[in-house]
């Protein structure tokens, strides 16, 4: 015969049964502080990454508004810069056209002189007074001539699509087309022009643009120098050659060669220089034939004038 016990188990190590309401309630504490951990976990997971998120999206912004602020910085530089090349354009406009009108008015106003008078006086001069204002018609006439031609092509260089045209061709060459068209005004200065340009020594550039710089580099000898002699000259130099303009004229102080120097070889005009047009030619058109120019005064006296060419 089996004998039940009708007696629960009791736990060895607590001494209580396991139905006993106090481990119920602390089998249940425990199992709803597990559960209660877990949510706090997961919860304090989902936090941390919404605070991760907050923060990745909270820099991405900073990022954003500190790339506006430099956008910004950068369209407010632009525009002071725009503002600044605008000044510096007008200013210049109102130079260049000064500049201009300074050159037109000595012919004008000896062509305006000359003709009135050759109005009022055609029948009672002689032949020789007549010749002689005729001469200086012709020359007021050349003079506006080839400002308003060197004026068109020098509007032309300022385009930006403007592009050098070279050819090889001997220097001489163009010395005497100066020579025969421009011979007539350095007489009337009671001038000698001499030349010592090799016959055989040839450039590779832009001729038209080498020809109206040489014009006026020999314009500005001659109306410096009377009954004296302006001289042309070249000579090849390793890669370069080396032309030379001179003149036995009045020459300049040191610091007026000093400021034509600065004023030929930087961009920034000196209010204080008297420059014309044609000195804006010589400094640009140099340039444009990637040349150099130095202004010199010799020992002897007058204005020596180099200008140095790449032979390509």
């Amino acid at each position: 015969m089996v004998t039940v016990s009708l007696y629960t188990y009791t736990s060895p190590w607590m001494g209580f049964p396991l139905a006993h309401p106090v481990w119920s309630s602390l089998f249940l504490a425990a199992f709803f502080a597990a559960v209660a951990g877990v949510i706090f976990s997961l919860r304090y997971r989902l936090l941390q990454r919404q605070h991760l998120k907050v923060n990745d999206e909270i820099e991405a912004r900073i990022l954003q508004q500190q790339q506006l602020i430099s956008e910004l910085q950068l369209r407010n530089d632009q525009l002071k810069i725009s503002q600044e090349s605008l000044d510096l354009s007008m200013t210049e406009k109102d130079r260049f056209i000064s500049i201009l009108i300074h050159d037109l008015r000595s012919p004008l106003r000896y062509l305006y002189k000359n003709t009135a008078y050759l109005f009022r006086n055609w029948k009672r001069d002689s032949h020789a007074e007549l010749d002689g204002l005729i001469a200086e018609i012709n020359h007021s006439t050349q003079q506006i001539h080839f400002l308003t031609e060197e004026m068109m092509q020098w509007i032309a260089t300022q385009n930006k699509a403007y592009r050098v045209r070279k050819e090889e061709f001997f220097l001489s060459d163009i010395i005497a087309e100066l020579d025969v068209f421009y011979g007539g005004n350095i007489l009337q200065h009671q001038n000698r022009f001499e030349l010592d340009i090799p016959s055989h020594l040839k450039v590779e550039t832009d001729r038209l643009l080498l020809k109206i710089l040489l014009r006026n580099l020999l314009d500005n000898a001659n109306k410096n120098t009377d009954e004296g002699v302006i001289r042309a000259e070249a000579r090849q130099a390793y890669q370069k050659v080396v032309i030379t303009v001179s003149d036995t004229g009045v020459g300049v102080s040191p610091a007026l060669l000093q400021a034509i120097n600065h004023y030929f070889n930087t961009s920034t005009p000196i209010p204080d220089l008297n420059t014309q047009f044609g000195h804006k030619i010589i400094r640009d058109f140099t340039r444009l034939l990637n040349g150099t120019i130095v202004y010199e005064s010799p020992e002897r006296g007058g204005l020596r004038v180099i200008l140095t060419l790449p032979t390509y």
